[in-house]
């Protein structure tokens, strides 16, 4: 298999690094001064590594592709996949009805947007619910819950009891966003991930690590 480097990047770093994204795009972080026998070391050594990681990003379905908001494509909500169609004397900006994620058609230049919009409002409703359930019947106080759109922080909790989840979580089951739920009210209490952490998780959460699984996972079909 052949692989090609997109962009590298040197720096004030002292060390080597790799990246690569969900669409199989390589990145490499090396510092100022490296020479083309490092750079070649470097990748011979992680080769099997690179090779693995774009084997599994080719078998990945069509679901995976960057969006183009066009009808047919298809959308995650709450685990299960959505087609876009754009319909007709629709009141609401956007439908989920019949396996089918329903958009006016007062929207066509727009699609990207209201789906967006969508997704917040549900991801907002539906997390709420779950951070009060949870909350509530396990002694967790926190203060409020902000939606925001980050790309790889599924949830984060501040000093303050703020508690901060990204709308891409609406796309995930909802065990899997119960579980990073959870994982932030437990974080309210205990700021590390030591093992004392994690037990707290599994008193509520018994098969936390099948639903860290899915999202490690899945992650990639959480983009839009």
């Amino acid at each position: 298999m052949e692989y090609e480097i997109e962009k590298v990047i040197k720096s004030n770093r002292k060390t080597f690094c790799i990246e690569i994204d969900d669409y199989g795009k390589i990145i490499l972080r090396i510092p100022k001064n490296s020479s083309d026998l490092e750079i070649e070391k470097f990748l011979d050594k992680h080769k099997n590594w690179i090779y693995k990681k774009l084997k599994v990003i080719e078998t990945r379905g069509i679901e995976s592709y960057p969006k183009k908001f066009i009808e047919g494509e298809k959308f995650l909500f709450l685990g299960n996949f959505y087609k876009l169609k754009i319909v007709e004397n629709q009141k609401e900006k956007v439908l989920l009805k019949n396996n089918e994620m329903n958009v006016s058609d007062k929207y066509t230049t727009d699609v990207r947007k209201v789906i967006i919009e969508f997704y917040k409002k549900k991801a907002f409703e539906i997390i709420s619910e779950r951070v009060d359930f949870y909350s509530k019947n396990y002694g967790y106080n926190y203060n409020k819950i902000k939606i925001t759109s980050a790309n790889k922080r599924f949830g984060s909790c501040t000093n303050k009891g703020n508690l901060n989840f990204t709308f891409r979580l609406i796309m995930a089951p909802i065990e899997a966003i119960d579980y990073v739920v959870v994982h932030e009210l437990v974080h309210l209490v205990d700021k590390t991930h030591k093992k004392s952490f994690y037990e707290k998780v599994e008193k509520i959460s018994p098969d936390y690590k099948k639903r860290i699984k899915w999202l490690n996972e899945n992650s990639y079909l959480l983009k839009i």
